[in-house]
C-alpha cells in the first residue's frame, strides 16, 4: 500500500468531538456534584460502556436568557489543540440542558494551591512557578496565534492534571472568550486600527486597565498573566483593596511594587519580566516575548534529549494508511491520557522552537533531522511525511495530528481504544459499519473506488459492512503489513 493523495484525510480535532441531541444518561452516570454556579453545575460522571471518569459541565438553558456565552466556549474548545488546554469529548443538548464532557483533571486548580501555600506564610519558588507559567504561557501564546483571547484568566481557571508535584497544568472556562480575529479593523482617516474589544468582562483582580476603560486588544491576557506571576512569587495580588471599586481604582492608577519582606529573595529577572507584562499595552510584551524572556530560558526545566529516543518511522507509516485507519488513529489519539504521552508531549514542546503551540514545515524538518536513523531523509521524503501528517492541509501540525502519527501501537491497538472508536463510527448503533457511516465519517471526502478498497481491506465476509471483529483484525493488519514492509527494506540492504 504505497503512499499517495487518494489517502489523504482532512481533519481536525473538532471532527472527532461527538455531538448528540439524547440525554447525558444514555451514556454516562452522574457520580458527584463538584461545582454548582449561577448558570452551570460541574460532576463527576461515569462513561457507562468502559466506566471512564469524565467531568461535565451542565447548563439549564431555562435559566439563562442568553446562551451566547456557553455556545461560545464550545465553539471555542471545540477548535483549540494543545496540551495545557482542556480537552472536550462530547457535547449533548436536548430541550431543557446542553451539557459538555471534559477531561477529568484530580489536581485541584491553583488558586487551592495558592491558598494552601498563604495558610503557611509560603509561595511558590521560583522553580516551581516558571514550570506551571511557561505552560500558562504557551497556551495563551498558542491562543492568540489562533485569534482567540481568553479574557478571564485567573488561578481559579488553571488546573491540575493529577496531584503529583509536576502535574501539568490545563486552562478552562473560555466562556467569555474573544475570537478577536472576527473583530472588523477600525478605520481611522486612512489608518487601520487595530483590532479592539469594549465589553468589561473578567475577574476585577486580574482585569487590564484597558479593559476597565472598555478599549482593549488581546494584550489584556498578558496582564492577567502578569498578575498570576506575580500572585505566584509572594502570595498576594498587585492590586488590592477592601471592595471591588477599591481594586479598580489600584489597576486604573497602574502603580505596584515589591516589598522587601516578600521579594528580596525574588530574581531581578522575574521582576523585570513582571514589569514587562503589568504596563502599558504599547509597552507590554506580547506571548512570544514573555517566552523568550531571561527569567523563563534560565529557569523552565530543559528537555532530556527526547527526540534522540524517538522514532521517526511511525511518522512515515501514518502516510501509508488507508483514510479510514488514519481517522480511528486520529479519534484515538484526541482520547488518550495525558501519561500515556507525556514523551510525545515533551517532543512536540522540543519541536516547537517559536513555542507557537502548533509545529511548521521548518520544525518539522529540523527535528526529522535530529531524530536517530540509519539515513538521512531526503528533502522529497520529508515534504511526503509532512503531507500526509498535515491532514488539514494548514501547512502547520497540529498537537492531535503529532499525536495521531506518532502513538505507540500499544495504546492504539488496546481494545477499549478500538471499541471507543468502533462505536464512534458506528452512527446508527447497528454493530457494524456501513459505506454510508464511512462517507459520514470522513465527510465525504471518499471516492467510490477509494471506499470499495477500504471496505475490503476490513470486510473478511464479503458481506459489503464491517463488523467489530473485522475491524479489530483489520486495524491490526493495517500495522502488520508496516511491519512487515520495514523487515523486507532491512533485509533488502543486508
Amino acid at each position: 500500500m504505497k503512499s499517495q493523495g487518494k489517502n489523504d484525510i482532512n481533519f481536525n480535532k473538532e471532527t472527532f468531538i461527538l455531538k448528540s441531541s439524547d440525554t447525558i444518561a444514555s451514556k454516562y452516570l452522574k457520580i458527584k456534584e463538584i461545582s454548582n454556579g449561577t448558570y452551570a453545575k460541574i460532576y463527576i460522571v461515569q462513561r457507562k460502556t468502559d466506566f471512564k471518569l469524565y467531568c461535565c459541565k451542565e447548563i439549564l438553558k431555562s435559566k439563562v436568557a442568553d446562551l451566547y456565552n456557553f455556545r461560545n466556549e464550545i465553539n471555542i474548545l471545540s477548535k483549540v489543540d494543545h496540551p495545557n488546554i482542556i480537552r472536550i469529548y462530547e457535547i449533548f443538548e436536548d430541550s431543557r440542558y446542553i451539557s459538555i464532557i471534559m477531561e477529568y483533571c484530580t489536581g485541584g486548580d491553583l488558586f487551592q494551591k495558592i491558598n494552601e501555600l498563604a495558610e503557611k506564610d509560603k509561595s511558590f519558588s521560583e522553580k516551581e512557578a516558571v514550570k506551571i507559567f511557561k505552560q500558562l504561557m504557551s497556551a495563551v501564546s498558542y491562543c492568540h496565534n489562533q485569534g482567540i483571547c481568553h479574557r478571564d484568566l485567573k488561578p481559579d481557571n488553571i488546573i491540575f492534571l493529577n496531584k503529583e508535584p509536576d502535574s501539568p497544568i490545563k486552562i478552562v472556562d473560555f466562556g467569555l472568550s474573544k475570537i478577536f480575529g472576527e473583530i472588523k479593523p477600525i478605520m481611522k482617516g486612512n489608518k487601520i486600527e487595530k483590532n479592539i474589544m469594549s465589553l468589561r468582562v473578567g475577574t476585577a483582580y486580574y482585569m487590564a486597565p484597558e479593559v476597565i476603560q472598555g478599549n482593549y486588544d488581546n494584550k489584556c491576557d498578558i496582564w492577567s498573566c502578569g498578575v498570576i506571576l506575580y500572585i505566584l512569587l509572594c502570595g498576594y495580588p498587585p492590586f488590592d483593596g477592601d471592595n471591588e471599586n477599591d481594586i479598580i481604582k489600584a489597576i486604573t492608577k497602574k502603580k505596584y511594587s515589591f516589598p522587601e519582606e516578600e521579594w528580596k529573595s525574588v530574581s531581578d529577572d522575574a521582576k523585570d519580566l513582571i514589569k514587562h507584562m503589568l504596563c502599558d499595552p504599547d509597552k507590554r510584551f506580547n506571548a512570544q516575548n514573555v517566552l523568550n524572556h531571561p527569567w523563563i530560558e534560565k529557569n523552565a526545566p530543559n528537555a532530556n534529549n527526547t527526540l534522540a529516543k524517538f522514532n521517526v518511522q511511525s511518522l512515515k507509516d501514518f502516510g501509508n494508511f488507508y483514510k479510514l485507519t488514519k481517522y480511528v488513529l486520529g479519534f484515538i489519539a484526541s482520547r488518550v491520557n495525558d501519561e500515556e504521552i507525556e514523551k510525545l508531549k515533551k517532543i512536540f514542546e522540543e519541536l516547537d522552537v517559536n513555542k507557537s503551540g502548533t509545529l511548521n514545515i521548518k520544525e518539522i524538518k529540523n527535528g526529522i533531522d535530529k531524530m536517530k536513523q540509519e539515513k538521512n531523509l531526503t528533502e522529497e521524503e520529508k515534504d511526503d511525511i509532512i503531507k500526509h501528517i498535515d491532514t488539514n492541509k494548514s501547512e502547520k501540525i497540529e498537537y492531535n495530528e503529532f499525536l495521531a502519527a506518532c502513538l505507540e501501537q500499544k495504546i492504539y491497538l488496546r481494545e477499549e481504544n478500538l471499541l471507543n472508536a468502533f462505536i464512534r463510527l458506528d452512527y446508527d448503533g447497528s454493530g457494524k459499519i456501513s459505506k454510508k457511516e464511512i462517507k459520514q465519517a470522513l465527510n465525504d471526502e471518499v471516492s467510490k473506488e477509494l471506499l470499495e478498497k477500504i471496505i475490503q481491506e476490513f470486510d473478511l465476509n464479503s458481506d459489503g459492512e464491517i463488523d467489530y471483529r473485522e475491524f479489530i483484525e483489520g486495524m491490526n493488519k493495517a500495522y502488520k503489513k508496516e511491519e512487515n514492509k520495514d523487515e523486507k527494506v532491512t533485509n533488502k540492504k543486508k
